[in-house]
């Protein structure tokens, strides 16, 4: 026959449970975190490149809209 857990048992495995749970939440809030301050780097990185290459190439900004609107 199983063995019956005591209560005790029960409320410590809660315990560690939700303790599990909320270190995993705050690992997940960080790493969503992260990805978008990555994101926004790379956005900030492709802008620059962006505008560097309208600069070189003389075109303006309007212009370079056009092209890419065709």
């Amino acid at each position: 026959m199983p063995r019956v857990s005591s209560n005790e048992s029960i409320n410590s495995k809660i315990a560690k449970a939700e303790n599990k749970v909320k270190m995993m939440k705050d690992g997940y809030e960080n790493a969503l975190r992260e990805l978008g301050d990555l994101r926004k780097k790379q956005r900030e990185q492709q802008v620059s490149k962006l505008l560097d290459a309208m600069d070189k190439s003389g075109k303006t900004f309007e212009e370079v809209i056009r092209l890419i609107r065709l």
